[in-house]
């Protein structure tokens, strides 16, 4: 559904900072099948040895894939929100983050539930996705700082298709934005 919600966002906005956040949480799942194949460690018993057997996707069970793809988002969503957006109240921002660990913990507790992981394969996992969300939000931060978006932008294709990184620099909450927007229609 995140993911989804991604592309919808790129496609109706063209924002470049969808395509930024969906591309990290790719190489996030990338690092994560990785890390399982190194490891090695089986899945609960319950699920058997031929569970994912012969597809891209590892067998493994170490760490949680779903959980590791929820901790990624939720710091790199929430390192967006205390850093980046001004226009929210704390307690806004405090409840958007509280918001974003819950369907986090809801998350990794299914898959302790269905079976899938064990306890601490899912806590490696909500770990990993939370280092690497932190490192990722840095790594996107450095890059726009060297100017690499900006020229990404000036590029014919990201041009014609009307590519902007608007949401990064307009801090504006949803408040701000909809009385500017009434402001405009109001003329």
């Amino acid at each position: 559904g995140i993911l989804i919600f991604y592309f919808s966002w790129f496609i109706s906005s063209r924002e470049l900072e969808a395509v930024i956040i969906a591309g990290g949480q790719v190489v996030n799942e990338a690092l994560n099948n990785i890390i399982k194949n190194i490891i090695k460690e089986p899945r609960p018993a319950s699920i058997g040895s031929s569970f994912q057997k012969d597809t891209i996707r590892s067998a493994y069970g170490m760490p949680s894939a779903h959980s590791q793809f929820m901790g990624f988002f939720v710091m790199y969503w929430s390192l967006k929100v205390v850093l980046h957006w001004r226009g929210l109240s704390n307690a806004r921002k405090l409840s958007s983050i509280l918001a974003m660990g819950f369907t986090t913990v809801m998350v990794a507790v299914s898959r302790i539930y269905l079976g899938y992981h064990t306890a601490f394969q899912v806590c490696v996992g909500v770990a990993l996705g939370g280092f690497f969300g932190s490192m990722y939000y840095m790594a996107v931060g450095i890059v726009r700082y060297m100017g690499l978006i900006d020229w990404v932008l000036g590029w014919p294709f990201c041009k014609r298709l009307w590519v902007k990184d608007s949401f990064n620099t307009n801090s504006l909450s949803l408040h701000d934005e909809y009385e500017a927007w009434m402001h405009r229609y109001s003329q």
